[in-house]
């Protein structure tokens, strides 16, 4: 996250991009020896990176057991919880709010702001009682489960680009894209259910049917298994965007 940088799809979208894991095997995966760059990344709105960062520059995705959060500890409020977090016994917000902000560095001030409404937003400085989940990321991600869950009438959002910089035989630079768009229904299928579900139910047909014939588990990265399914997944309304820019 150190490396996020903006990325743009759409306009309307401030996203940063950062890289995911060990992008080189997608060289081989994907047949394209000759690429000089493979980075397989994660897209998040822009602020996520250093929401993130705080978070573990405090410890509270720390995923080792804590005896105060066992789930047979007494009660603790969240603003105690983030107290023993820093290290500190004074629990006032004035005091955590000057400590979190001294675990900032290179965070710039209007950011860091922003970040501590967004702590308080969550309740990390309340008296709420925290979910006793034995660490603190498990106790942290309790409160997150009930805070941010869907309102009704909300939805979510998957978007997911490929794309490839290339130069030509005739020396001309180009950029290709392949764009995916999905919203989920509210109070119906979640994009990102629907994106990864549909996927496998139409391989699971495609290999009951025998289009598929290939034995053993199969990743999806030769025509023989790719084409099918985008055929059938396009008529299930999933539809990528297609788009070529000279550089």
């Amino acid at each position: 996250m150190q490396v996020a940088k903006p990325y743009v799809i759409y306009p309307a979208f401030a996203f940063l991009a950062y890289p995911n894991r060990d992008s080189t095997p997608f060289k081989e995966f994907y047949n394209i020896p000759e690429a000089q760059t493979v980075l397989r990344g994660t897209l998040r709105y822009q602020g996520f990176t250093d929401f993130v960062k705080v978070l573990v520059n405090i410890g509270l995705l720390n995923d080792s057991e804590q005896e105060y959060l066992r789930p047979d500890a007494p009660d603790i409020t969240w603003r105690d919880v983030l107290a023993k977090t820093l290290g500190v016994t004074d629990s006032s917000e004035v005091n955590l709010r000057a400590q979190i902000s001294s675990k900032t560095s290179g965070i710039p001030e209007e950011e860091v702001e922003r970040i501590l409404k967004g702590f308080k937003w969550i309740g990390l400085f309340s008296d709420n009682k925290v979910y006793l989940r034995g660490t603190l990321l498990n106790t942290l991600c309790a409160t997150l489960e009930e805070k941010m869950k869907y309102a009704e009438g909300e939805r979510d959002m998957v978007i997911l680009q490929h794309k490839f910089e290339i130069e030509t035989r005739d020396g001309k630079r180009e950029i290709w894209t392949s764009t995916l768009l999905e919203y989920g229904k509210p109070s119906g299928p979640s994009a990102m259910a629907t994106t990864v579900g549909t996927p496998c139910g139409i391989a699971a047909q495609l290999v009951l049917d025998g289009v598929i014939k290939q034995k053993g588990v199969l990743a999806p990265y030769t025509l023989e298994i790719i084409n099918p399914i985008i055929e059938i997944l396009e008529k299930e309304g999933i539809k990528i965007i297609e788009e070529r820019f000279e550089s």
